[in-house]
């Protein structure tokens, strides 16, 4: 099981089917393709997916669907329907926290390496602008 961070589009609730988004673009999206990728991921029911979802915002999702081929599936759908779907950030999150670790365990040299790997990937967002 991990965790995941989702921001979904504003999402209007006399809607079921579509919505559009970004509005500049005219895209839009289907709520329940974004309810059933969720449901995918995380084996929740209908009513609590449909919550999140219609709740908008930002949420954090505990996947429990560990079926490589169906969490990327969840994903593509979730995208595709404009969610926004993070995992790095909670995963940057616990390495700093395995750096303290090392650290409080007097392992300098691994604190070391783990911190450079972090200061990586953020000069990596930053540069792409993520």
């Amino acid at each position: 099981m991990h965790i995941i961070t989702v921001e979904f589009p504003n999402l209007p609730h006399s809607n079921p089917v579509g919505y559009g988004y970004p509005p500049s673009t005219g895209a839009t999206s289907n709520k329940v393709t974004i309810i059933k990728a969720i449901r995918m991921l995380t084996g929740m029911g209908l009513k609590e997916s449909k919550d999140i979802v219609d709740a908008g915002g930002k949420a954090e999702l505990t996947v429990t669907n560990m079926i490589n081929s169906e969490v990327e599936e969840a994903y593509r759908a979730l995208r595709s329907q404009y969610v926004v779907v993070s995992t790095a950030d909670k995963i940057l999150t616990e390495l700093r926290a395995l750096a303290t670790q090392a650290l409080a365990m007097h392992e300098d040299e691994l604190a070391n390496e783990i911190l450079q790997l972090v200061l990586a990937e953020k000069l990596r967002r930053d540069a792409y602008g993520r």
